[in-house]
């Protein structure tokens, strides 16, 4: 079985309110707390994806005082990579040294998290011993600063995860799904194959866009649905829930739809907003520092995004 040994953050320093995005006129900024929950942000200056997702692998290791140089696998899960190739991962794991790992890229959006667990869970029970999983994520650089229906909804962070075969967590279900004909509803349009930099006529093709009204819609039902199926599976009832934090009008309608209190979600999306792929992740470290993490045994993660894709997790703390 796999295991979660540790987990550790980064947020970049830089922290924007709500009133600072004056960019947006008042009765509009007054709005986003309205909207999602969310007061504040993290925004990088001059780091990219792989600088923060580095900070959070180093914080990792000195956390678990593990050497570098034992570690196996690096993964990292990304929606904002630094190029489109190489892959990001292979830049976090020079700067931290991770010399006898391979490393690689997954992009599930905001599931990417969720992701990256399965994968190095399957990877520990093929015989790797120590396998980091860092979901980093720049969404301010993928945002056009002028459109209030995306900018002041993201922001930036990376979390990384250390997974063996033995642990204070062990994976015991994770669950993965995804609807290939939702596609379009999450995107980047432009600087692939599809829509190249030569054939790009409107600025706004470069920018992240999104259906608003049917990414909720989705986020909902998918997220319910997860911690359901979970609980089914399992037999269980989940101490903790820890959702993607993409919006906290989200998170109270999945606890209204299951019937679980909102007392027993993880919220931290009114300090970061929606951080994508890195978001559980991070949610999962605050948690795990936390007081209550000491008295609970069952936690549920339960992810949603682009692709489209959503993905649930079983943690069983191991006793």
């Amino acid at each position: 079985m796999a295991f979660i040994v540790n987990t550790a953050q980064y947020l970049p320093v830089n922290e924007i309110s709500n009133d600072e995005l004056t960019q947006f006129p008042p009765k509009y900024r007054q709005l986003i707390e309205e909207k999602a929950g969310i007061k504040k942000r993290r925004h990088v200056t001059d780091e990219c994806t792989s600088d923060i997702g580095a900070m959070a692998v180093k914080q990792l290791l000195e956390k678990s005082g593990i050497n570098p140089l034992e570690i196996d696998v690096l993964i990292c899960a990304t929606s904002s990579p630094d190029r489109i190739q190489p892959a990001t991962a292979t830049r976090i794991q020079d700067i931290c040294g991770l010399e006898n790992a391979y490393a690689f890229d997954l992009n599930s959006v905001c599931s990417g998290g969720i992701y990256g667990l399965k994968i190095a869970s399957s990877l520990i029970k093929d015989g790797a011993k120590n396998v980091i999983v860092v979901a980093s994520e720049v969404y301010s650089k993928l945002l056009n600063p002028k459109d209030i229906a995306t900018f002041p909804y993201f922001g930036d962070g990376a979390a990384a995860v250390l997974l063996s075969d033995h642990g204070i967590y062990e994976l015991n279900d994770i669950l993965l799904f995804s609807d290939g004909s939702g596609c379009d509803v999450i995107q980047v349009p432009a600087g692939g194959s599809m829509l190249p930099a030569s054939a790009v006529k409107k600025d706004r093709d470069y920018y992240f866009s999104m259906e608003g009204q049917r990414v909720y819609h989705f986020a909902c039902e998918k997220g319910s649905e997860l911690i359901e199926l979970l609980a089914k599976r399992n037999e269980v009832v989940a101490d903790r829930i820890i959702t993607h934090q993409a919006n906290l009008n989200i998170i109270k309608e999945i606890g209204r739809r299951t019937s679980i209190p909102e007392e027993r979600f993880f919220i931290n999306v009114e300090k970061y907003a929606n951080t994508a792929g890195a978001s559980v992740l991070i949610a999962l470290n605050e948690y795990l520092e936390s007081e209550e993490a000491k008295k609970e045994d069952h936690v549920f993660l339960a992810a949603f995004g682009g692709g489209l894709s959503w993905g649930g997790c079983y943690l069983k703390k191991n006793m």
